[in-house]
């Protein structure tokens, strides 16, 4: 508890037998060693309550977190034994984890943008020939930077 080592209690000793003599440091050393008990009694005691006091509340805490994940996890095994039964392409299968892996990616890959389709060659449609450009091979005067209008 103090750290103290055999060299530095020898000094001390040494100190007290010069202190206190030789007739008053047998009763000096009783009564500190039953100071250092009594000291050491209280602090257990200490511990003790305070361990004691602290119980409680950890335990009903304890119960206030461990009922809820229980009911959670029985809830999730109630779910996954009605989906079985009614679905059973989700039912685990043993040897299928590469197929599962496959199936998942499938799922959750973004989905590429539908390409708008293009009418067959030597058709025209009458809402796309109206808004068609020009191909004369000239750029757009409107469409150049810089170009003036003459």
């Amino acid at each position: 508890m103090f750290n103290l080592s055999g060299t530095e209690l020898v000094f001390i000793a040494v100190l007290g037998l010069i202190v206190l003599g030789p007739e008053k440091l047998p009763a000096a050393m009783r009564r500190a060693g039953k100071i250092y008990r009594e000291f050491r009694n209280i602090t257990n005691n200490v511990q003790r309550e305070v361990q004691k006091v602290m119980d409680e509340p950890v335990r009903q805490v304890r119960q206030l977190v461990e009922e809820p994940a229980e009911e959670l996890k029985k809830s999730a095994r109630d779910a996954g034994d009605v989906f079985a039964g009614k679905m059973p392409h989700l039912a685990p299968r043993a040897g299928t984890a590469a197929a599962t892996a496959a199936a998942f990616d499938a799922a959750t890959a973004p989905a590429a943008p539908a390409a708008p389709a293009a009418p067959p060659a030597g058709t025209a449609s009458a809402d796309t020939s109206a808004t068609a450009a020009p191909t004369t091979g000239a750029p757009d005067a409107a469409a150049t930077p810089g170009a003036a209008a003459d």
